[in-house]
């Protein structure tokens, strides 16, 4: 049975008012790009130390062609970008993996293979044919932080770890630092809050400490700038968040030159799921930027209520150096920013280390009160 298209969320607006549904953006003819190197022939790849093109053979250098792309990624109207027909394809050819573990679809060119997720690790990767209806970004953040950057902070979490398997420096090889670009999206609003409480005094101490209970009320203005929310399903948001922030403002035009030699994912969360986890993180920082205006000792009964507007949200290829690895039947991934350098990851414990750890702490504690 042939696979059918989900409906995108301009066409479900369409059918519900009886409108006919929008024009589909055509595919970018994926045969319209190559990099190959002006000096030898050889194909170049995009180089974070140089932050340009370099032959991987002859080492010829050359900076990203701008041709006709706009000077800037501009913040598109939220509700526009809703209703709007996305924009198709890579603009190059690539080949698609699908993770049968955690459902990433990776991309990669033509004469690079595949052997592993770069997310969970998993060796079950299938090739799938080319999806002609991906989205595509936007805007990119090329790569800053080389894979030899990446690796050494890699080496220096492992030795920084403590109460962890004797055999994870082995599991965990360095070799499997891979560079993906992550899909992203991110949001602007302006928002107006206005808050009720009741703040709490606390009066006197001990046998004779009281809260004196007093009504509050306030308003807080607050502006979230490229609040980011992954469009990816390969990296988990908690992961996202650690790498976090990224120069977004940096973000130049998307142009498929910055992904020669590197691993891409395509969208997996489309923007109308993406919106919904923005605003719930949006609501969550104003209600702790509320709780803070709140006086006294103690908080209760904090109401929030917000007004939003300008809503705006862009598209965008973010990087990161990901390592994904297995141990005992889990999965475990060390990740560095690869723009800012910034790391975060998760290792398992060695309970056998922390129980001699505890033991050798309560045999000292009774060697001091013995004396």
């Amino acid at each position: 049975q042939p696979r059918r298209r989900p409906h995108l969320p301009a066409e479900r607006d369409a059918r519900m008012n009886g409108l006919p549904p929008p024009t589909p953006a055509a595919p970018i003819d994926a045969r319209a790009r190559k990099f190959p190197c002006p000096q030898c022939g050889a194909d170049t790849a995009w180089h974070p130390g140089a932050a340009r093109l370099r032959c991987i053979y002859c080492g010829f250098e050359q900076e990203v062609a701008a041709g006709d792309l706009p000077q800037a990624v501009a913040e598109r109207a939220l509700d526009g970008e809703l209703r709007a027909p996305e924009k198709l394809g890579w603009g190059v050819e690539r080949k698609r993996y699908r993770c049968a573990r955690c459902g990433a679809v990776e991309t990669l060119e033509p004469g690079m293979r595949a052997f592993s997720c770069a997310f969970c690790g998993t060796p079950g990767v299938v090739e799938v044919p080319p999806d002609a209806e991906l989205v595509r970004p936007q805007g990119v953040l090329p790569f800053r932080i080389t894979k030899g950057e990446a690796v050494g902070r890699f080496r220096a979490w492992l030795r920084a770890l403590w109460f962890r398997p004797s055999d994870l420096a082995a599991r965990a090889e360095v070799e499997s630092v891979r560079g993906i670009y992550v899909p992203f999206w991110t949001f602007d609003a302006d928002t107006r809050s206005r808050w009720r409480a009741e703040a709490g005094y606390r009066r006197g101490s001990g046998k004779n400490a009281r809260v004196d209970w007093r009504p509050a009320s306030g308003e807080l203005s607050h502006r979230f700038d490229d609040l980011p929310v992954p469009g990816s399903r390969g990296i988990d948001p908690g992961l996202a968040r650690g790498l976090e922030p990224f120069p977004t403002a940096e973000l130049v035009p998307y142009d498929p030159s910055y992904l020669a030699g590197f691993l891409a994912e395509e969208y997996g969360v489309p923007l109308d799921l993406a919106w919904p986890a923005a605003r719930e993180r949006m609501t969550a920082t104003l209600r702790a930027a509320c709780r803070a205006e709140v006086p006294g000792d103690l908080c209760r009964n904090l109401q929030v209520e917000t007004s939003w507007s300008d809503l705006t949200c862009k598209s965008g290829l973010l990087p990161v150096w990901i390592a994904a690895y297995q141990y005992r039947g889990r999965t475990y991934r060390y990740a560095v920013n690869g723009a800012t350098g910034r790391a975060t990851g998760s290792a398992p414990w060695s309970w056998i280390k922390i129980g001699l750890a505890a033991l050798v702490v309560l045999a000292l504690a009774l060697f001091v009160l013995s004396r």
